[in-house]
């Protein structure tokens, strides 16, 4: 059995593309590999748990995605479901390799920014979280705003108002301190002090690198506990 080869996106730089491209649509919710062994794994090798088994003629590599990205968290990584658990059937699986059919958008050759960021535009008002650009073994993400997964490696208690809760975390690209709302911020204080902060993956939506490789103006979006370090 041939077991398709496993392809990361790269982001976009925002500048015209030479050659001809598949257009597919992009689905906010969680990579699901399948693994002989151990079944349906996440990109950063996490057990993914609810999905039905792989069968044959299905594909290997899927993006799930339940209502939204919170639920497809909770379904795919409940280990004891309860009522309110969002089930998972194989119509939430969009198979990336081979294609599904309904992330398949057309092609573009030789696209210009102003092309692709119109696309872009229909997607995200169709309910798409963004696109994928398809080009062989090179796949290029496109979303309305540059997001970066990172792992926390330090924590800082908030002062004011947030004192007793998280003020801010640290990474490898600088501080992020914006977006988090109230209660997000007393639960991961909660996590910090249980020793489980560190080491755990935020998406980080910015405006762009700073020339010593930090963010700029950088907004935590989530959690990603589907993603490792």
């Amino acid at each position: 059995m041939t077991v398709p080869k496993t392809i990361n996106p790269r982001s976009w730089d925002g500048k015209r593309l030479i050659g001809e491209w598949l257009v597919t649509l992009k689905v906010d919710g969680v990579r699901a590999i399948w693994d002989e062994k151990h079944g349906w794994l996440s990109r950063a090798g996490k057990e993914l748990r609810n999905i039905p088994s792989w069968r044959p003629g299905h594909p290997r590599d899927c993006e799930v995605f339940v209502n939204s990205f919170r639920d497809t968290i909770r379904a795919t990584r409940t280990r004891n479901c309860k009522e309110d658990t969002p089930s998972i059937t194989q119509e939430h699986l969009f198979g990336l390799a081979d294609l599904d059919p309904r992330l398949h958008w057309g092609r573009l050759t030789h696209p210009e920014p102003a092309t692709i960021r119109a696309r872009l535009r229909c997607a995200n008002n169709l309910g798409y979280e963004g696109l994928v650009l398809r080009r062989g073994d090179l796949w290029l993400k496109i979303k309305p705003a540059e997001t970066h997964d990172v792992p926390i490696t330090g924590y800082v208690e908030g002062r004011g108002k947030h004192r007793g809760r998280l003020g801010f975390v640290t990474t490898d690209k600088g501080a992020v301190g914006a977006g988090f709302s109230d209660a997000e911020r007393e639960l991961l204080w909660a996590e910090a002090k249980a020793g489980r902060l560190v080491g755990e993956v935020i998406e980080v939506s910015f405006m762009q690198f700073t020339p010593s490789g930090h963010f700029r103006h950088p907004v935590f979006v989530r959690m990603r506990p589907d993603k490792l370090a």
